[in-house]
């Protein structure tokens, strides 16, 4: 059965989980199964935009213009742009997006459906998949995320002892945005990250993890520690592009097809 479309956010408040990392190496994974895949990059670090574009980062027609309350001209086709990847696509951000949070929160709440208002349809429409790159955070820009998404993926970094309570946080206020905002939207699955099987504390959180959580909350597939993910990134590439018979690669793409076999029951 060929699944519905979809908008996926990545989400996590606490930084250094591996979202943008998620968000661009599982993009290009479906992209190469024949998906075709939009990327958002709602981060103004602006990291997936340089990593899916090798370093270039435009100066007009991006995410600022869609979530600008005032732009009444710009539209998303003219926001998406071609990557180096095959079927994959993006509307890149700048950093002076940012500046946009104060105008948000003067306008709120509409500021939330902001981004749904102008996004949602079309990238249904026109994808088959769309990921989200979100902030470290559950600010304004994470919410507008979150107003315009079906599901939500948590990483979480398995090196961490304090990613766990972060973690819980993280999740209940997915569903607190689920409840009261967006019946749409469903938490979908947390991803352990950075996995260390040789470290006690990786093994110990990833067994917390399982504890704390229903298995069907928490993806089979874990994604390794792999210096190759900092070196592709220093490069501005996916690690498909980079090292694509690295072990980070094949964990993305298992990681892939256990996402399209979800949102074939789901959907």
């Amino acid at each position: 059965m060929q699944p519905r479309s979809v908008i996926i956010s990545v989400v996590n408040n606490k930084g250094g989980v591996g979202k943008t990392t998620t968000t661009c190496n599982l993009a290009d994974a479906l992209a190469r199964k024949g998906k075709s895949v939009l990327v958002l990059d709602m981060d103004s670090q602006c990291n997936a935009t340089s990593m899916l574009l090798g370093g270039e980062r435009p100066n007009a027609n991006t995410l600022f213009e869609l979530l600008d309350p005032e732009n009444t001209e710009v539209s998303p086709e003219q926001c998406v742009y071609p990557t180096f990847h095959e079927n994959l696509h993006i509307i890149p951000n700048i950093d002076v997006t940012a500046a946009l949070e104060v105008k948000l929160i003067l306008n709120l709440p509409a500021s939330f459906s902001v981004l749904r208002n102008n996004l949602r349809d079309f990238a249904l429409k026109k994808f088959d998949v769309t990921i989200i790159d979100n902030p470290p955070n559950m600010g304004t820009f994470v919410i507008c995320s979150l107003y315009a998404s079906d599901f939500v993926i948590v990483p979480n970094d398995s090196g961490s002892k304090y990613s766990i309570e972060g973690l819980i946080r993280a999740v209940e206020f997915i569903k607190d945005v689920s409840k009261n905002a967006n019946p749409d939207l469903k938490f979908l699955r947390l991803l352990i990250t950075r996995l260390d099987k040789r470290t006690s504390i990786s093994r110990a959180i990833m067994h917390q993890i399982r504890e704390i959580f229903n298995p069907h909350d928490v993806f089979n597939t874990t994604i390794p520690i792999n210096t190759t993910f900092q070196q592709a990134e220093l490069h501005s590439k996916t690690i498909y592009k980079y090292a694509p018979k690295a072990s980070g690669a094949a964990a993305y793409r298992k990681l892939a097809t256990e996402l399209i076999s979800i949102l074939e029951n789901k959907t």
